[in-house]
């Protein structure tokens, strides 16, 4: 059997290399471009002009390795609106013409053509009853290419024939009667339910009680004429008759399928036909009129015990949709049913497809494979297709189309055991609905497929739809693990999943439950493969073109896997994101470095590093494309090219000016401007991914990444200084150099904010690594200020608060408020008043946005520093702060001077003594804070406190201190004797 191999990914990159060196990509799977309507040929071989012409205007649905699905660009008016009336419809894959007939009018046009507006032939039907009518498009005329059509009124049974669709519209504009006619005989209340082509024995027709009939359209001798006959098929006469009428009633009634099969001969033609039941017929018709039953059984036992074993409940409600006989035999066939799996639940419905030897003396069923990718209700009916030659079914639902292998005739007729190795399902969105179908049976030209098996839908609101599989030269189905079918469909999800107007519905498949494992398995293939640019979707050669496309298509990957799988692991997110990250990030840099590679100024430092890099071997093109993931080593040899460079230019001003910026923009841009906004837009918002890193190590905060960013920050800062002591008398150049330099000084001290604090994050997550965040902690918290700081001095004070802000550097803050301060305190003039009112109210923003937290670290840093003077008089409106700060007893040695000041004398004294006792070491200083302790209990009697204790005890204190000094002086003078 033959089917459309899967690529590995080995010869997928193989594939790849081959198609830069050939740029024969007329066979490969493209990345649509969903604001394009002209998508390139697709499949393999090679296509007519015409087949071309149509191909290339038509917009590319979905396509895998195995099928594609192709919007075709005629669409008539009537099938642009989502909404509308009720319509039945023919395909004509012979003329490549389609039929919609309404209650009242009649459609036709060439669905291969390539006008998106195509010639549509229209016309009213006189239809009193208001009934749906029926209708076929037959072969055209001997010289003409224009099919011809059969209408059937269901409920009169009038039949008319025009041997060309362009006679019936004459009909309707002239008046006059360009057709044959003929009335099929009716009981009362009797109606024609079905129609369908089965040319070249004419059409057949079947009524509600049961009968068929055969309408020839040509005459022995081939010319046009209407005849009908009823079919019997129980012999001649009284018996005859009344066999025939109870069969009518048993296994004729509910006709849900009568398909055109084998060809016997000239104007011959084999018809199967089943029932809702199961009873199929297969009849030998002849355009004379002439037709012989061949084989009639009610199969429903057989089909029904087929699967009790499994299915033991499906007795009840199964029923029989379709059958489609095998290509070119007349005993191999094929037949859809269904059955409801859960008596409760009559939206779930299993369909089964048997594969049956159709043989009156050993009927067979081969096989039964139930449809494991679907399990929907339909609206309409369920449809069986099977286009030549036969190794794929369409199944064609309300709202899908599944496909699937078949099982051919064996050579011999030993037993067939086998199983169906491949299906999958194309859905819709769930406001379209598919209409009708037809086939479409391979073409070859000198051994070249010019065109594979597929089927022609037409579906409201969306237009002519074809969907085609590939074959392959090999016998048999492969075998696909879960991992790659959901492989396939994450693919088509991210390549055709975001065109405007796509019909097709690329979310969870809700009937298979995939392992997690699997799933995350197919989702590192497919982010693999994009963001190392070895998808078939993405074969393009242009560096920057390919770079856009992998952060596109990484992209929507990203938002289709927050809709669709939203429980995956933290790891699996993770690993796309960071994906993401580093294409986001090479695509800034190349563009960066492409839109300057030819500047005079240009150092080539990028090209350089690479050259280091693979050893002389490699360039930037081939770089980015395809070593992407090792952006995060060019980070670490880029920030050591450019010291190596400053270093040996120390002495040319400019030359290393023109060094340390190329760096620096290195930088930013690919841990600012590309991978810290990606994240900002995907991580929380899309991944929903806390700060917990869990085992996944952050690529943008490595050890190497932090120490280049230090290296660089210090170099450029050493830079700034140097030019900051000549601006006032440097040329403009040199100033506007030192206001970038400055302000990518800002952006090196914000990246190593957010890489310090990304990987103290990291390494809290597991305990093997607690003690190494401990020491991260320390070292950011120590060098921190020297990031902040001194961009106060480089007139990025602004900045630096904003900074000090977003990483809650409190001390820091306080640090350079008080700095500010002191500057601004030197002037007297209005700017530096305006100065001193905003920084007040920075101040105060601080104290009303942080409270407590803030204002601990600003007092512990005035006493750290010495400032305990300006502590007490300062922000008043905060003392509530300034007491619950002073109040647990670590400072006392300055918050009696507090106490003091509020009058509470009695605990000014005790914090004294408290001092006293236990922080000072030196007798004297002990006197001291005793006798300053003394001092305001005393004041604290004067106004009626009663401390005699206390000043009791401390005057003991005292006492005792002058024993111990005392001793001490008599010793210290028998050790000078």
């Amino acid at each position: 059997m033959r089917t459309h191999q899967a690529i590995d990914m080995a010869q997928r990159r193989s594939v790849r290399l081959q198609a830069r060196r050939s740029r024969q990509a007329s066979g490969l799977l493209r990345f649509p471009d969903s604001s394009s309507t002209a998508i390139v040929p697709v499949g393999n071989g090679t296509m007519q002009q015409e087949q071309n012409r149509t191909r290339d205007s038509a917009m590319e649905y979905t396509k895998n390795a195995q099928y594609c699905a192709l919007k075709l660009p005629a669409v008539p008016n009537i099938l642009k609106s989502k909404n509308g009336g009720s319509f039945t419809g023919f395909i004509d894959s012979a003329t490549e013409s389609a039929l919609l007939l309404t209650p009242t009018s009649a459609y036709v046009w060439k669905y291969s053509s390539p006008d998106h507006l195509p010639t549509t032939i229209s016309f009213p039907i006189s239809n009193a009853s208001g009934a749906q009518p029926l209708g076929v498009l037959v072969s055209p005329c001997a010289g003409s290419t224009e099919p011809g059509l059969v209408l059937v009124n269901p409920t009169t049974g009038q039949l008319t024939y025009w041997d060309a669709v362009g006679g019936a519209l004459a009909e309707g504009l002239l008046h006059r009667k360009k057709g044959m006619e003929t009335t099929i005989p009716l009981y009362q209340s009797e109606t024609l339910e079905y129609l369908q082509n089965i040319e070249p024995a004419g059409v057949i027709l079947a009524t509600s009680t049961g009968r068929f009939v055969l309408v020839a359209l040509h005459d022995g001798a081939g010319r046009p004429g209407v005849s009908c006959t009823a079919m019997r098929g129980a012999g001649t006469g009284l018996w005859s008759n009344i066999v025939g009428f109870v069969k009518m009633g048993s296994t004729r009634r509910d006709v849900v399928a009568m398909k055109p099969a084998k060809l016997l001969g000239r104007g011959e033609r084999m018809v199967v036909t089943a029932n809702t039941r199961g009873a199929v017929t297969m009849w030998h018709c002849s355009r004379t009129g002439d037709y012989r039953l061949v084989f009639e059984m009610d199969l429903r036992e057989q089909l029904v015990t087929s699967i009790a074993g499994v299915y033991p409940h499906a007795e009840k409600t199964f029923r029989v949709h379709d059958i489609e006989m095998l290509p070119d035999d007349d005993a191999m066939g094929l037949i859809l049913s269904s059955f409801t799996y859960d008596e409760d639940d009559e939206e779930k419905i299993y369909y089964v497809l048997f594969t049956a030897y159709f043989d009156p003396e050993d009927f067979r069923i081969m096989s039964a494979h139930r449809i494991t990718c679907y399990t929907m209700h339909s609206t309409q009916p369920p449809r069986l297709l099977l286009p030549s030659p036969g190794y794929t079914a369409f199944i064609v639902l309300s709202n899908a189309v599944v496909l699937l292998d078949t099982v051919l005739k064996p050579k011999s007729d030993e037993n067939l055991s086998t199983t169906f190795k491949w299906e999958d399902v194309i859905r819709f969105k769930p406001e379209i609905e598919l209409m009708s179908a037809g086939t479409e049976d391979m073409s070859q030209i000198n051994g070249q497929v010019t065109r594979h098996a597929g089927i022609i839908v037409v579906v409201r609101g969306a237009g002519v739809i074809r969907i085609e599989r590939f074959e392959d030269e090999s016998s048999g189905s492969v075998v696909r693990s879960s991992a790659d079918v959901i492989k396939s469909k994450l693919e088509q999800a991210v390549y055709y999943g975001f065109i405007d107007e796509n019909p097709l519905d690329f979310g969870k498949v809700k009937e298979v439950g995939y392992d997690i494992n699997d799933i995350e398995t197919a989702i590192s293939v497919v982010s693999d493969e994009i963001f190392n640019g070895t998808s078939l979707y993405m074969q393009v050669d242009e560096t920057m073109t390919c770079l856009t496309l992998r952060c596109q298509a990484l992209g929507r990957l990203a938002e289709h896997l927050s809709l669709i799988f939203p429980s995956l692991s933290p790891e699996i997110r993770y690993q796309v994101l960071f994906k993401l990250e580093k294409c986001e990030a090479a695509k800034n840099i190349y563009g960066l470095w492409f839109a300057t590679a030819a500047s005079v100024a240009r150092s080539g430092m990028l090209s350089e590093v690479i050259s280091d890099m693979t050893q002389g071997s490699g360039s930037v093109d081939s770089f980015f494309r395809d070593d992407v993931s090792k952006i995060g080593d060019l980070i670490t040899a880029f920030s050591n090219k450019s010291l190596v460079r400053a270093r040996t230019a120390s002495g040319h001003r400019n030359i290393m000016l023109q060094h340390v910026r190329e760096a620096n923009e290195f930088l930013l841009t690919v841990l600012s401007a590309s991978a810290n906004v990606i994240r900002s837009h995907y991580k929380e918002p899309v991944f929903k991914l806390s700060h917990a890193w869990g085992v996944t190590e952050p690529w943008t905060s490595t050890f190497d990444v932090l120490n280049s960013l230090s290296k660089q920050f210090e170099v450029t800062k050493t830079v700034c200084t140097s030019l900051w002591e000549v601006s006032d008398t440097a040329d403009e150049q040199i100033a506007i150099n030192l206001r970038d330099l400055c302000d990518q000084l800002v952006g090196l001290a914000e990246s190593l904010c957010r890489a310090y604090e990304e990987r103290i994050s990291f390494c809290e997550t597991t305990e093997s690594r607690r003690e190494q965040a401990e020491n991260l902690k320390r070292a950011y918290a120590e060098q921190r200020p020297g990031w902040l700081k001194p961009l106060l001095a480089f007139g990025c004070g602004e900045q630096a608060f904003q900074l000090g802000e977003l990483y809650r550097d409190f001390r820091t803050l306080a640090e350079m408020c008080r700095e500010e301060k002191v500057q601004l305190d030197k002037f007297s003039d209005e700017a530096s008043r305006v100065a001193q009112e905003n920084l007040s109210m920075r101040t105060k923003y601080y104290f009303d946005t942080y409270g407590y937290e803030f204002a601990q670290t600003l007092y512990r840093y005035y006493i750290d520093a010495g400032y305990t003077s300006e502590l007490f008089v300062m922000f008043p409106a905060y003392r509530e702060y300034l007491e619950r700060f002073l109040s647990d007893g670590k400072y006392d040695r300055v918050a009696w001077i507090h106490d003091i000041q509020t009058g509470d004398f009695i605990s000014a004294g005790m914090k004294l003594a408290n001092v006293a006792e236990k922080m000072e070491d030196t007798l004297s200083n002990k006197r001291l804070q005793l006798s300053i302790a003394k001092l305001c209990l005393i004041s604290a009697s004067v106004a009626g406190a009663q401390v005699e204790d206390d000043v009791t005890y401390i005057n003991e204190q005292l006492d005792r201190i002058d024993r111990l000094e005392e001793e001490d002086a008599d010793v210290n003078k028998v050790m000078e004797e």
